[in-house]
C-alpha cells in the first residue's frame, strides 16, 4: 500500500507540472529548422507594442504598430516626436515616410530614407525579420543561440547583437515579447504587446 501511494503522488505531481518546464520531444536544432520554414510561410503579420530608440545622446519613446502583407509594409511611431510620429509605407521598390502634419518624403530604401530625413541609421529591412525572431535572409548570421524550444535567444548580424528576452504565444507557435538590440551606434528596445494576422 504504502509503494501504491508514492507511485500515486508522483503521477499527481508528474501531471500537475506546468507545460512550460516539459522538455520538447526533439533537439532545439531540429525546431529551429522547422521555425525557419514556418516563418518563410508567414507572408502576412502584425504587431503592436513600444519601443526605444537610443542613437548617440538621443532617445526616443515611441508605440509602435508594425503590419506586412507581402511586399507592402506599414509602420507607424506615435509619439516619439512634437508632431505627434511619423509612419512609413513601402514595397520592394519604394518607401515613403508621412510626418504628421502631411508632409511626405519617399526614397528607394527605408533605411536611406530614415538617414536622410531623422538621421536615424535604423536598419529597417533586417527588423523586419529580426522582430519575428530570425535572422536577416540576406546577410550572414555571425553567431546564435538557441533556447531549448528551438528558438533564437541570441543573435549576432550585420554589426548587430540582439536578445531574445521572452516570447509569447502565436498561431500555434510563439513570437518575440521582449527583444533588445545592441549596435555600437544605436540601440533599440522592443516590447511587443499583440501579435495578430492582418484581415
Amino acid at each position: 500500500m504504502r509503494h501504491l501511494l508514492s507511485l500515486t503522488l508522483i503521477m499527481t505531481l508528474t501531471a500537475c507540472a506546468p507545460f512550460w518546464q516539459s522538455k520538447p520531444a526533439q533537439d532545439p536544432e531540429t525546431l529551429w529548422q522547422q521555425r525557419q520554414s514556418q516563418q518563410a510561410k508567414l507572408d502576412a503579420w502584425a504587431f503592436k507594442g513600444r519601443t526605444a530608440i537610443i542613437q548617440g545622446r538621443e532617445g526616443w519613446n515611441a508605440g509602435i504598430q508594425w503590419q506586412e502583407q507581402g511586399q507592402q509594409f506599414h509602420i507607424k511611431l506615435s509619439g516619439p516626436f512634437s508632431q505627434g510620429g511619423v509612419a512609413l509605407d513601402g514595397n520592394a521598390e519604394t518607401v515613403t515616410l508621412t510626418l504628421d502634419d502631411g508632409e511626405q518624403l519617399s526614397a528607394p530604401t527605408p533605411e536611406q530614407l530614415l538617414a536622410e530625413a531623422m538621421g536615424w541609421l535604423l536598419p529597417v529591412s533586417a527588423l523586419r525579420d529580426w522582430v519575428r525572431g530570425v535572422p536577416y535572409e540576406k546577410l550572414p548570421v555571425d553567431n546564435k543561440q538557441l533556447d531549448d524550444q528551438g528558438r533564437l535567444s541570441t543573435l549576432e548580424q550585420a554589426g548587430w547583437q540582439i536578445e531574445f528576452l521572452r516570447y509569447m504565444p502565436f498561431q500555434g507557435g510563439s513570437m518575440p515579447e521582449k527583444v533588445f538590440m545592441k549596435h555600437p551606434e544605436m540601440s533599440i528596445r522592443l516590447i511587443v504587446s499583440d501579435w495578430s494576422i492582418p484581415k
